[in-house]
């Protein structure tokens, strides 16, 4: 199956599929397209793998959603986002400093990142804010009442 032609996939193409029915979190891959041999090839930074090259036919299994994330760059950009997907083949996975993500989007662009990471990290220091002034309102109400 060409799947390249199925979906309109080209080299460097990102895509994104939910990790849970809510679909707040997403694992990226990126399609990296066909070798002398016709085989496509999807490369992907896996949990407790690391960064790997899967066959395409084995990641278009029946019945997956994904979307695709169209590479905006030009041919060039394009060969040296696959040569940038290829260079960390091997490369350990992180959940917090290198998962999927920040693996899709340093092949894309040159620069690490996670959206969800950073989402995270927010709503965390945002709970650490709320839980401070729930005990600075606290210790200052029960100061006022001992006086």
């Amino acid at each position: 199956m060409n799947y390249a032609q199925l979906y309109g996939l080209q080299p460097a193409d990102r895509l994104t599929e939910p990790i849970f029915q809510t679909g707040l979190s997403q694992h990226h891959v990126i399609y990296l397209g066909a070798d002398a041999q016709g085989v496509e090839w999807i490369s992907e930074n896996y949990k407790f793998k690391g960064v790997r090259l899967v066959r395409a036919s084995a990641y278009f299994r029946p019945g997956k959603k994904f979307r695709v994330h169209k590479f905006s760059g030009n041919d060039q950009q394009r060969e040296a986002a696959v040569r940038r997907a290829l260079s960390l083949v091997g490369a350990p996975y992180n959940l917090i400093d290198f998962n999927c993500e920040h693996y899709a989007e340093f092949v894309q662009t040159g620069k690490s990142g996670s959206k969800q990471v950073d989402w995270v990290k927010n709503l965390f220091v945002f709970a650490l804010f709320v839980l401070l002034i729930g005990s600075l309102t606290y210790a200052i109400a029960n100061s006022k009442k001992s006086k």
